[in-house]
């Protein structure tokens, strides 16, 4: 195996690490009714994992809003650098 394949696999190993680890909160919170939005719209866990772990097309802020409660009501995904 070349470096250059060596490399390869440890980013695919690193971005299923990420994904795996960023879907399982994600769902959690989606389970309890957590609204979650990608750049300003509704979005399902899978979508925004795609996009922030997989695509790459830029690096993404998350913003926790509680309600009037305290209690987390929407997690939201903002773009905050284009690749």
């Amino acid at each position: 195996m070349t470096d250059g394949e060596r490399q390869a696999m440890k980013e695919i190993m690193c971005h299923n690490n990420e994904f795996d680890l960023l879907l399982e909160e994600l769902l959690a919170y989606y389970d309890e009714g957590v609204e979650l939005t990608l750049k300003g719209q509704p979005a399902s866990p899978k979508r925004i994992v795609h996009e922030c772990v997989i695509r790459e097309r830029g690096r993404y802020m998350s913003d926790f809003i509680p309600d009037g409660e305290g209690q987390l009501k929407e997690i939201r995904f903002d773009i905050i650098k284009s690749t």
